[in-house]
């Protein structure tokens, strides 16, 4: 027998995700007029086949350990269909899951600090807030245990249908020290040098620290939170979360900059953001700057590159714990330590870029990146909460990068 759930996107019904008796997924559209899931899935008549319609719902759920704990014991069809349907009610973007309609209204229930403690304590083995009472229907892609809620005023809520989440929380992780703080420095240095990245803090509650990062998918208009939508370049190309890795037949930065070139309402300036993203993971050691770690923003305004998340030094962290093979390939090598100038000259060639004219402009953007990363640790470390040893490791790589790039110290 088959089971069918109604698909949602921004609050209107647009279509119907079924599993058939061999627990294959399809997609139709309610009618063409409605908005799109994905540039990869345009509204249309037909139906939308395993093959086509898979990865874009697969990549809404979590992934590694995580969708290991939260399918044990509790499946009994497709995988991504039981979790879309036990936890779909809040995804990435704008995209949500019923079996008949949204539900009515219900009471918001404030999050202590205490409480955040809690969940932070028992995340790893009870991820997406499972085992809270009466726990919100929330599904969060990637493999970091990480939860979300509804902030309002400086409190946090348990999110609803009326209230969808407007932050995510991420916790430490005891196999890489000082994460949250990599992340915090990264994300922090990113925006100082002005390239668009989600609003990232770093708190405590309890004793636990956190990091605090403000969905950029979420807008408050009129009193009310509304979501807007998103996928990520997974979805945009049709594959699968295990395949983001270009080793494992995931995609190329050509496949990313093709999405660019052929979708963004605004090209030319997505393009060069996507360069610089390119380069500053370069030149912070982010070796997980893979496919899923890039989206599309859909918007009244049309569609561009949203802003950038995840960005974190990885090279830090020993080999044996973490690949320092690169998640996309450039200039057909797979390690930063053997990259050279000529090959990013080469990806710009590639790419049917200026070479002059983007090099130059590479080394404007970050021609004050080293002191604007010295200023940064400074002014963490000067915070109790905040001071790490992770922040020289860090711009001891950038050093390196740095002259290896650009030619100057």
């Amino acid at each position: 027998m088959s089971k069918k759930l109604n698909v949602y996107l921004c609050e209107k019904k647009i279509g119907v995700l079924s599993e058939d008796e061999l627990l294959q997924l399809s997609f139709q559209y309610d009618n063409t007029g409605v908005a799109p899931l994905s540039v990869n899935m345009p509204a249309r008549t037909e139906i939308y086949p395993h093959a086509l319609a898979y990865p874009f719902f697969e990549n809404l759920t979590p992934e590694g350990e995580v969708f290991e704990i939260l399918t044990k014991g509790h499946v009994s069809g497709n995988k991504t269909f039981s979790i879309l349907d036990r936890f779909g009610g809040d995804c990435a973007g704008a995209v949500a899951f019923y079996e008949t309609s949204p539900k009515d209204k219900e009471k918001l229930y404030e999050i202590s600090s205490f409480k955040i403690a809690q969940i932070i304590d028992k995340l790893p083995e009870d991820p997406l807030l499972t085992g809270m009472d009466n726990p919100p229907r929330l599904s969060l892609a990637g493999a970091q245990s990480k939860f979300a809620i509804f902030k309002s005023d400086g409190k946090y809520f348990r999110s609803n249908d009326e209230n969808p989440t407007t932050h995510i929380i991420k916790i430490n992780n005891k196999r890489f020290p000082d994460l949250l703080k990599n992340e915090l420095f990264c994300m922090k240095l990113a925006e100082a040098l002005q390239l668009d990245v989600a609003e990232t803090e770093l708190k405590e509650a309890q004793g636990h620290p956190y990091l605090e990062i403000t969905r950029y998918d979420r807008v408050f208009e009129n009193g009310a939170v509304n979501r807007i939508h998103q996928e990520d370049f997974c979805q945009a190309l049709g594959i699968v979360s295990d395949r983001k890795y270009q080793a494992g037949g995931g995609a190329s930065l050509r496949d990313c900059h093709r999405i660019i070139y052929k979708y963004s309402d605004n090209r030319l300036t997505d393009i060069m953001r996507f360069i610089e993203w390119i380069i500053f993971n370069y030149l912070i050691g982010n070796t997980d700057a893979h496919a899923k770690n890039l989206s599309l923003l859909h918007s009244h305004t049309g569609i561009k590159l949203a802003p950038f998340y995840d960005i974190l030094s990885t090279e830090i962290y020993p080999e044996k714990i973490v690949d320092h093979n690169t998640a996309m390939l450039l200039g057909g090598k797979g390690k930063y330590g053997s990259l050279k100038p000529a090959d990013f000259i080469a990806l710009f060639k590639t790419l049917e870029l200026n070479t002059t004219n983007t090099m130059k402009s590479i080394k404007d953007k970050f021609a004050s990146l080293v002191s604007t990363a010295e200023n940064l640790r400074e002014r963490l470390i000067a915070e109790d909460t905040s001071v790490s040893s992770v922040y020289d490791d860090i711009i001891a790589i950038i050093k390196k990068r740095f002259i290896v790039l650009f030619g100057i110290p």
